[in-house]
This record gives structure tokens, C-alpha cells and sequence, in this order.
């Protein structure tokens, strides 16, 4: 537990609220990282805590379920973005950061203070997490067998240079995703942190340069989704393709990943660009899925989690139950 950044979220917490707060860390095998006691000066709150350096829309699921075994939990981070904020306060999650952000709310106590900017960070970027790296990594995720296919045939598959490939192979080497095995092949490791960072990476890096447009059906598919006529070429995303695999999401904003062009599927689906619930992606892998209809089941739970909405997350969590657990 990195004591020095929950001290500076407790000093800025103590200056825009006069709360004070002190840490205990939670070395007992509990599934907390430890208690936070929090003093008016009047009485004394110990509420079960968690620290997160920064808390991504797919930290939720995690959160949800310490909420429900920890009443009063409370959330230290050195970031949390406005539509975090926004989710944890629907989901009764307390929450601190780093700039006096914070919501606060047990018994009598309520505190809200929002809105306060961190400076920002320049990030360097990784090659296994630039837009191509981005896309090899899926279909490693998908395939680990891939990892051992020739650079020339994998750049062949993805249209990219051999020296692209070895770069963004060798920057995951560097960063502990992969590595080799006895027998001398490539294979995944720290599996999840993977997964957990392409999923981050790519709603901020890769996603948006797929989209093709956002458009509204002017037939009778408008009242029914599951009646829309894909073919081979297209595949339901999103909250659509979390309903078929759960059946327990009404879908309200429909995502649709497709290997044809935006005119052609205008004239096919009857569909009109323009402000709508249908949002329409290029489809990005090179592999085979095992269903005609839905995208990968990573694509899913990405998709889904990056929103922040709770039902979305608890579809997810559906999905993939306890592959996040840090």
C-alpha cells in the first residue's frame, strides 16, 4: 500500500471539509485494503477502505461487490474522473481524491464537493498500446496461439510492417504480458492486467477511430432490434450483444461492428445517419468467432464496462465474473 499519495488525499480532504482522517492498513487476509477513520472533532466515523492509484470504469464491478459486503465503503484515489464520480454516487459509493474531490454521506453526514481539476500528466505511450498494438493484442487475447504464428504472416493478416510487429511484440515483453515458455513459444502472462489495460486503451485509443456515424432506423426494426437482418458481415456490440449472451439488458443504445461501408449498410438496413441509438464501428480482427452474431465476448464486457452505467456493469459482470480482482 503506497501510504505517501492516502496522506495527500487526507490533507486535501482535511482542508476543504476540516474532516481529519487516519489509515489503518488491513493486513488480515480481509478483502479491504484497510479502514479509514474520519473525525469532526464531534465523532468518529470507521468506515472499510479502498486505494486505487486511479479508478477505471471496469474498477466498478470490483466496487459494487465490496459495497454489499462493506455498508459504509469509502474509495481513496489520486484521480477519479467526472463520470466515476458521477457512477459512485448512483451506486452509494463514498469516494476521496488527491484534489478534494469527494462524496461523503453516512448517518448525518453529507459532503459534496466537485468539479476540482487535477493538473495534467503527459503519458508515454507503449507500442503494444498504439492503435495497431491495440489490435494485436486482441487477437492475442482471443488466440494465444497467435502469439507463435510468423511476424510475416501476422503482418500480412493486418496489413502493417514486420517491424511494426516485432516492436509491439517486444514491447510486451518488456511489460511483462508476455513471455516464453519452456518449450520456447510465446504465452500470455498477468492475463487479466492484459486484459484490464486493453480494455482501458481502447476506449480511449482505438475505438474512436473506428466509428463510421451515428444513425436512427426509419423502419419497423426502429420497435424491434433483434429483427435487423446482419448478414455475415456485421455483428452486435454493446448493450444489444450483453442481452442476447445474458438476457438480462434492455438495450438502450444499440452498437454494431461491421466489415462493410456506412452506404451500403444505409441501403441494407434502412437506417439514416443522423442523431439515433445506433452507433456503427468498423470491425477490427482478423479471426474467426465462435458467433455469427456477437462480437468477442472481451469486445462485450469493454464495451459494456466503459460506459459506467450500473446495469451495463452488472451485465458484465455476467459475462466475465471474477476476472477482475486486484
Amino acid at each position: 500500500m503506497k501510504i505517501q499519495p492516502i496522506f495527500q488525499i487526507l490533507y486535501e480532504l482535511q482542508n476543504k471539509t476540516s474532516l481529519k482522517g487516519r489509515w489503518y492498513d488491513k493486513n488480515d487476509g480481509h478483502s479491504i485494503d484497510g479502514v479509514l477513520e474520519l473525525d469532526n472533532s464531534k465523532v468518529i466515523y470507521a468506515l472499510p477502505a479502498e486505494y486505487k492509484k486511479e479508478i477505471k470504469p471496469f474498477h466498478l464491478i470490483a466496487l459494487k461487490d465490496l459495497k454489499e459486503t462493506n455498508k459504509n465503503l469509502i474509495v481513496l484515489s489520486e484521480q477519479i474522473f467526472p463520470t466515476i464520480r458521477d457512477r459512485l454516487r448512483e451506486m452509494g459509493i463514498n469516494y476521496i481524491d488527491s484534489t478534494g474531490n469527494c462524496f461523503i454521506q453516512i448517518n448525518d453526514w453529507h459532503f459534496l464537493i466537485d468539479g476540482l481539476r487535477a493538473p495534467s500528466k503527459k503519458s508515454v505511450q507503449k507500442n503494444g498500446f498504439t492503435r495497431t498494438g491495440l489490435i494485436l493484442a486482441f487477437h492475442f487475447l482471443n488466440d494465444e496461439n497467435y502469439l507463435n504464428t510468423t511476424y510475416r504472416q501476422i503482418a500480412e493478416d493486418y496489413k502493417i510492417s514486420l517491424g511494426n510487429v516485432n516492436k509491439i511484440i517486444n514491447s510486451l515483453k518488456e511489460q511483462n504480458y508476455i513471455a516464453k515458455g519452456k518449450n520456447k513459444t510465446l504465452r500470455i502472462i498477468n492475463r487479466d492486467k492484459l486484459l484490464e489495460q486493453w480494455i482501458l486503451e481502447y476506449d480511449e485509443k482505438l475505438k474512436p477511430t473506428l466509428f463510421l456515424g451515428e444513425f436512427r432506423f426509419i423502419n419497423e426494426y426502429a420497435k424491434d432490434w433483434t429483427k435487423v437482418p446482419l448478414g455475415v458481415n456485421s455483428q452486435w456490440g454493446g448493450e444489444p450483444a450483453g442481452d442476447l449472451l445474458t438476457n438480462y439488458l434492455q438495450p438502450a443504445e444499440l452498437t454494431l461492428y461491421t466489415k462493410e461501408n456506412s452506404m451500403d449498410l444505409i441501403k441494407k438496413l434502412k437506417i439514416a445517419p443522423g442523431k439515433g441509438n445506433l452507433k456503427i464501428y468498423s470491425r477490427f480482427w482478423m479471426f474467426n468467432d465462435k458467433r455469427p452474431n456477437v462480437v468477442p465476448t472481451i469486445l462485450v464486457y469493454a464495451d459494456l464496462v466503459n460506459t459506467g452505467d450500473p446495469r451495463n456493469i452488472e451485465t458484465a459482470k455476467m459475462l466475465i465474473d471474477g476476472l477482475f480482482r486486484d
